[in-house]
């Protein structure tokens, strides 16, 4: 038996070992609080999906030992094996984890601050009580060096 309907947030290839297995591959489920245009490139993998919230089949491929299927991240797929008789074996190599343009802005950010917080006291200080509030006077001066900070950690990136 192979794992319930889900997505993976990578991108697979599955090499058919043994036996035989029928793929099933869905566009969109209604499982998720995402409308199906907006299932595209997830962050995550889904988790186990209904059989019924899935969207009609894109392909059903049946794979025999020694064929290779490529499914790209976010495509709904499931493949339970119905043999009773023969055990069905595959491998999945996941490839392009987490290299998305936002990982890259997020890893370049992370080392960024950690650079700026060794040399700038000011980002180690604590912000004012209830500085974050939009209400409040020390609002303004925060969201004003955090747009400095931000613009500083830009001007960084782009000279490198």
């Amino acid at each position: 038996q192979g794992l319930a309907p889900h997505w993976d947030d990578v991108e697979v290839f599955v090499l058919q070992l043994s036996g035989e297995k029928a793929w099933s591959l869905h566009a969109s489920t209604s499982a998720s609080a995402l409308p199906p245009e907006a299932q595209a490139l997830p962050r995550q993998t889904s988790g186990d999906l209904p059989l019924e919230s899935l969207s009609p089949p894109l392909l059903h491929p049946k794979l025999a030992p020694g064929d290779l299927l490529y499914l790209p991240r976010g495509v709904i797929h499931h493949a339970p094996n119905r043999s009773t008789e023969r055990p069905s074996v595959h491998l999945t190599i996941s490839a392009f984890q987490q290299q998305t343009l936002f990982d890259l802005a997020a890893k370049t950010f992370e080392e960024s601050m950690a650079q700026a917080w060794d040399r700038d006291i000011i980002l180690r200080k604590a912000l004012p009580w209830c500085a974050l509030s939009p209400m409040t006077s020390d609002y303004p001066r925060v969201c004003a060096a955090l747009a400095a900070q931000l613009q500083r950690l830009a001007d960084d990136a782009r000279a490198e």
